[in-house]
């Protein structure tokens, strides 16, 4: 597993400002769900065994069950993760910094099965992902394990905050587990979720196509450029939904009804490619589409405003179009 080195830069912030109030600032808000509800939602779901409650991971990883959890955590801020989770951060399932010319591209197959090897992961292991605060990152997580072809996956509705929110533990992560050898079951799975730029050109002049910006209100009018974009700008007939418009105040998903009243028109009978601006947003609007909502022919696409910027600013592609950027 790549070293992380930036949770050096947590530990200056926390000795700049005092840990007791970085702690206060940053830490994970613990939040209250009534389970019962929760689990009901779920159950309404497309594809309810995608999904977990922390009631409900509890008992699983209490069980003799092979289950690996996952965080996706920022080292950069001091959250305790859960008790015998594994985590890990955006590094570890990024491409190695010398594979393209611009970042936030996945990692390889054989990258991805030596991470899940190193925390002990069989291709029968109930693999469980969470984040804090924000949640995409464990759904691009969800989305890089599923495109190995693995069956059981699960992302847990709520998180980390959730799980702190219900009395569960927290802490002595990343215990000592006997390393496996993983083999993905089915890596070609990646071709029915991965969009790259040939087909979003393609779908820029193809009806049956529509593309979704999960991005920000500023990223989407251009008056915001991301650090790690070449430009500022939107991909021409991209409707623009916020990914956070499927989430709730206590950062739980919405309903089933909620979330087709969102997409629905949009999306039905419809091939959808979801971007942001490495990914990583987008891959929560594609679980949200494929998982809950039932939809078929859901893409992320890995490279999103990065690979589509560079292109444009940089390559000086003329395939490439932009709207609400420079000319």
């Amino acid at each position: 597993m790549k070293k992380s080195t930036i949770a050096l830069g947590a530990i200056a912030a926390a000795v700049a400002i005092g840990y007791t109030t970085y702690n206060s600032m940053f830490s994970t808000e613990a939040v209250a769900v009534d389970e019962s509800v929760l689990a009901t939602k779920l159950s309404e779901y497309a594809n309810a065994e995608s999904f977990i409650t922390a009631e409900q991971l509890k008992a699983l990883m209490d069980s003799e069950e092979d289950v690996v959890v996952i965080g996706a955590l920022n080292p950069l801020r001091p959250d305790s993760p859960i008790a015998g989770s594994h985590t890990m951060w955006r590094g570890d399932y990024s491409a190695q910094s010398d594979a393209y010319e611009f970042g936030g591209m996945r990692n390889t197959t054989e990258e991805m099965e030596a991470l899940l090897g190193h925390v002990g992961a069989t291709p029968d292991s109930t693999i469980v992902v969470y984040a804090a605060g924000s949640h995409h990152d464990a759904a691009r997580i969800f989305w890089q394990v599923q495109n190995l072809g693995h069956e059981d996956v699960r992302y847990l509705d709520g998180g980390l905050n959730a799980w702190i929110g219900a009395g569960y533990a927290t802490g002595n992560a990343n215990p000592p587990v006997k390393a496996t050898s993983y083999v993905a079951p089915n890596p070609s799975a990646q071709e029915e979720t991965l969009a790259t730029l040939d087909m979003v050109l393609n779908a820029q002049q193809d009806s049956d196509w529509v593309i979704i910006d999960t991005r920000g209100d500023d990223e989407f009018n251009g008056t915001t450029t991301v650090s790690g974009a070449y430009g500022p700008g939107k991909i021409p007939t991209s409707v623009h939904i916020n990914w956070t418009q499927t989430v709730n105040g206590d950062t739980t998903l919405k309903t089933a009804q909620e979330l087709k009243d969102l997409y629905g028109d949009l999306i039905e009978g419809k091939n959808v490619i979801a971007y942001c601006q490495s990914g990583v947003r987008s891959a929560h609007t594609a679980l949200v589409l494929k998982e809950v909502l039932g939809a078929e022919n859901v893409y992320n696409y890995d490279g999103s405003w990065i690979e589509y910027s560079h292109e444009h600013y940089e390559q000086n592609n003329q395939d490439v179009k932009v709207s609400n950027g420079n000319s």
